[in-house]
């Protein structure tokens, strides 16, 4: 099968564009931008490119309504893999277009779509690429090397809409309500408040102080688009820098505890700010040479395992991850990762297991040997397409 690969600046593209050769498929590669595929004209680009090279079908990571529509003209599959969620264009029209096969990691996204009838949108996991992984620490220099890791933003640097909001004023009653929400989110992992408790009359209150709208031709509802960007993004803010700073006070006088991040600037005693670390070349180092890799799930991923997950197993390291159900069906917790279910648990969690050296190390080659027999890029392309 000939396959035309939009090529964008994202996360897994050598990964996936090596598995797609070696389960015998032709790749031809489409090179693009994320701004370029959100714009009109990039359906001409694509529908040039398939007769062109005589392509099969149209794959590229995440869901773009444009390019859906540029397949269905053609009479043709569009494949798109979804790493990210919120994933506001998938709340477009197009994806109910049969030409669609687009793929969540996250089991809770697929349910609500499957719900509304949307029988395009399919559950499929991420994955790993181990073998790129020890190629590249066989000649990496030395470095990156931690007692504790977490690699992630802040969401501090950019697109702060709860401050916004709050900046610009809310009645009293309804910031007491939305704390309310907040609070009751962080004590609460595999189901997500914010939506359901989100009624009329503080919606109101809270749009009238955030004016957001849906984009031209999107379907998100305010109710779904204020609970993902907003709140379970606060949430999320909150737990990251309570979970930093109480690694800093408990563990920063013995331990090396290392934050990568793309805000500079922010600081939590007892831990190193490294600043960012390429995804590519240096992520992979700093989960295999760190002892204990933390994944604190973006809140409005409700029950699925981030592509994080994935890539710090799939490098040989020790995975602690906030409760996630896709993690727990896939991967056996207490053999092949561990996770945590408050602040308070994930401090004890860890002080046992630097502690226990032997046990983190067994539970890390366990999650490594997992990734390889069922959850590499080799394995996705072969679920996929058959």
């Amino acid at each position: 099968m000939k396959i035309l690969y939009l090529l964008w600046e994202c996360c897994c593209n050598p990964e996936m564009i090596q598995a797609m050769r070696m389960a015998g498929h032709d790749v031809v590669v489409l090179r693009t931008s994320q701004d370029e595929l959100l714009r009109p004209n990039i359906t001409d680009k694509v529908t040039k490119a398939v007769r062109e090279n005589a392509c099969d079908i149209v794959y590229g990571f995440n869901y773009f309504p444009n390019v859906a529509e540029a397949a269905k003209e053609q009479g043709m599959a569009y494949y798109a893999w979804v790493y990210d969620n919120p994933c506001v264009h998938l709340y477009s029209y197009t994806v109910a277009y049969p030409t669609n096969h687009i793929y969540v990691f996250d089991s809770d996204t697929y349910l609500k779509f499957h719900a509304e009838g949307i029988n395009t949108i399919k559950f499929l996991p991420m994955a790993a690429d181990p073998d790129r992984v020890e190629s590249l620490s066989k000649t990496a220099p030395r470095g990156y090397e931690a007692d504790i890791s977490f690699v992630g933003s802040l969401y501090n640097e950019r697109h702060d809409f709860y401050h916004r909001m709050v900046d610009k004023g809310l009645p009293d009653h309804t910031f007491g309500y939305v704390r309310g929400i907040i609070e009751a989110q962080k004590h609460l992992y595999g189901m997500d408040l914010t939506e359901q408790l989100l009624n009329d009359e503080i919606l109101e209150d809270m749009h009238a102080a955030l004016p957001l709208e849906p984009s031209s031709g999107s379907v998100i509802t305010m109710r779904t688009l204020f609970s993902q960007y907003v709140l379970d993004r606060q949430v999320t803010v909150e737990e990251r820098h309570r979970i930093l700073t109480e690694l800093g006070l408990v563990f920063g006088e013995r331990y090396n505890v290392a934050l990568y991040t793309h805000d500079r600037t922010v600081s939590f005693r007892g831990v190193n700010n490294h600043g960012p670390a390429d995804q590519f070349k240096e992520t992979p180092l700093v989960f295999k040479r760190s002892r204990i890799n933390l994944n604190i799930s973006l809140r409005s991923i409700v029950n699925g395992a981030p592509l994080r997950c994935f890539e710090i197993m799939g490098a040989g390291g020790f995975l602690m991850s906030s409760w996630a159900g896709d993690l727990a069906d896939m991967f056996v917790p207490g053999d092949d990762y561990v996770y945590y279910e408050s602040v308070e648990d994930m401090l004890g969690k860890i002080g046992y297991y630097l502690e226990h050296d032997d046990e983190r190390r067994q539970i890390a080659a366990n999650g490594l040997a997992k990734i390889r027999e069922s959850h590499t890029f080799l394995h996705r392309v072969r679920e996929m397409f058959g």
